[in-house]
């Protein structure tokens, strides 16, 4: 998250800005060019999937729209929107989320693989269960909305 708050991810655009390639289309939606910011949250494939996340936690109308601004600024201005105790749940899902994205924009340059956002959305969500199941308490509320659960039952003897 530090690469990405600072703009030091190797995107697109950095690789072709560097000589690296020629081609600094996203690779999500091949509609812009692929920057961190366009990527996390301006891409129409990572909107559809913010959407499907927050929504499933009430925070519809925390998705990010189409507009000229970057994780971190989107982010702050949405967690002062929260009551202060939903800022830690908010937190957990915007880190899984960003890195899921992330991991899908890898899949596709590197492995030329392609998932859905459903897909992606599926994968997020077993991603959250098991880092519950490492012990990640902030991701627990996230997890009941989800409608999941950790998989662990106490045993009574």
């Amino acid at each position: 998250m530090w690469l990405v708050l600072h703009d030091r991810c190797w995107t697109a655009a950095r690789r072709k800005r560097h000589g690296l390639q020629e081609d600094d289309t996203c690779i999500l939606c091949a509609q812009e060019v692929e920057s961190i910011s366009h990527l996390l949250v301006r891409c129409v494939f990572a909107r559809e999937v913010w959407h499907r996340v927050l929504s499933r936690l009430g925070w519809h109308t925390l998705v990010p729209l189409n507009g000229g601004y970057d994780l971190a600024s989107w982010w702050s201005s949405s967690r002062k929107k929260l009551q202060k105790d939903d800022r830690k749940c908010f937190d957990s899902p915007v880190l899984l989320t960003s890195w899921t994205i992330w991991l899908e924009r890898n899949r596709r340059t590197f492995d030329h693989q392609s998932r859905s956002v459903f897909e992606v959305t599926s994968g997020l969500e077993d991603e959250a269960v098991t880092w519950g199941l490492a012990g990640h308490s902030s991701i627990t509320s996230f997890v009941v909305a989800l409608g999941r659960s950790f998989g662990r039952f106490l045993v009574h003897m």
